[in-house]
């Protein structure tokens, strides 16, 4: 009699855990996917306003420079970009805005970009030119991420040189020169109005021509052998293609060129994509173009690599699995691990949470069914 008693016990409790698992655990994943871990969310219908501001501390306000901006990309609700075409054939690493964290992915980006509209006569999604405030006011945009470039001024012998830019709508009210705001990043305090600050240089026009360089460095340790014997490197003044040239051991890996005062050259590698990450960097008058092997994925090794959780493994997954607390941490401790019907030691993780739930609701009736006819079978048997 003791034994039936513990076994109703047993048998109610798993029914009532069951049904209480399926009545909790949707609510624990929607608060998971609703909350985008405190960031807040992007607003994706309403429309924001970009704006670019020029002035140089010659002069202040820089009045009657044009500004040609490019949407590049959409934006989801979460922050992240989605490059739009003819855009998306380029091969940028644009994921999101901390996916541009240092000033060579920026130029790499913008140099892409630059030689890409000029030379492909890519429509504006905006042109404005500067008023005597030094606005550019391109007026109301969707949102998104936005690319733009401004024409060079020339006053009394001299040039004035905006660097490019690239701007989230919604983001940081204002972006300095450097790129830098007070933004904290997260999306719930972001400004549907940016303004934009490109940095600045000016140059004397005429003169000595100076003198440029372009290096090729190679980051491959052990797969020297794998080089290309040779690369060709596009270089670009003022966005225009200027020259197409080989660099290859026989030159050092090295080029060098003389043009006057006054212009803006940039550089680009044609390059295999698939084997080699390729990254710019600027000095003054030289250009670093550094290309890193990518590391090579083993032929064996499963999908999702090392990171792949291994089913039934006691090794906690990347993202904090482990024994799950709760209601099925409690009929783990009743009845020890859980059979194969309901999967393997471990929850999936954020995302995958759906599954147990039909499987609990269906054990929970079944044993609910079994401690009725139990109960009925004690009656008669008394």
């Amino acid at each position: 009699m003791k034994i039936m008693k513990n076994a109703r016990k047993l048998i109610s409790s798993l029914a009532l855990m069951g049904m209480l698992a399926a009545l909790l655990v949707p609510g624990v994943y929607a608060k998971a996917s609703n909350d985008n871990g405190g960031l807040g969310f992007i607003d994706t219908e309403k429309k924001g306003t970009l704006k670019i501001y020029y002035n140089f501390k010659d002069y202040g306000e820089m009045s009657g420079i044009k500004a040609h901006v490019y949407r590049i990309a959409t934006v989801s609700e979460t922050g992240e970009f989605t490059l739009v075409a003819p855009f998306d054939s380029l091969g940028l690493d644009i994921t999101e805005m901390s996916s541009i964290s240092t000033h060579e992915q920026w130029k790499t980006i913008t140099t892409k970009l630059k030689n890409y509209v000029s030379n492909n006569s890519v429509s504006t999604y905006a042109e404005a030119t500067s008023g005597s405030d030094g606005f550019a006011d391109l007026g109301t945009v969707e949102t998104g991420l936005y690319y733009g470039y401004s024409d060079p001024i020339e006053i009394n012998g001299a040039k004035y040189i905006y660097y490019d830019v690239i701007a989230p709508v919604p983001g940081p009210i204002m972006l300095d020169e450097h790129g830098n705001s007070d933004w904290d990043g997260t999306w719930k305090n972001a400004a549907y109005d940016v303004i934009t600050i490109p940095k600045r240089e000016s140059v004397k026009v005429g003169g000595d021509p100076e003198e440029f360089t372009v290096f090729k460095q190679w980051v491959d340790k052990g797969y020297e052998k794998d080089r290309p014997k040779s690369i060709k490197v596009k270089i670009y003044c003022d966005g225009e293609l200027f020259d197409t040239v080989e660099l290859s051991s026989k030159n050092n890996w090295q080029y060098s060129w003389k043009y006057e005062k006054g212009h803006t050259f940039t550089v680009e590698e044609e390059v295999d994509g698939k084997k080699y990450n390729v990254m710019v960097s600027e000095g003054e008058n030289s250009f670093v173009i550094v290309n890193s092997r990518k590391p090579q994925t083993p032929p064996d090794s499963p999908p999702g690599g090392d990171d792949t959780p291994n089913p039934g493994s006691d090794t906690p997954t990347p993202n904090g699995g482990g024994d799950t607390p709760g209601v099925l941490g409690a009929i783990r401790k009743m009845v020890g691990e859980l059979p194969a019907v309901l999967g393997a030691r471990r929850l999936p993780q954020t995302g995958q949470l759906w599954w147990p739930i039909p499987v609990l609701a269906i054990l929970g009736i079944i044993l609910i069914g079994v401690g009725i006819r139990s109960e009925k079978r004690r009656k008669k048997s008394e």
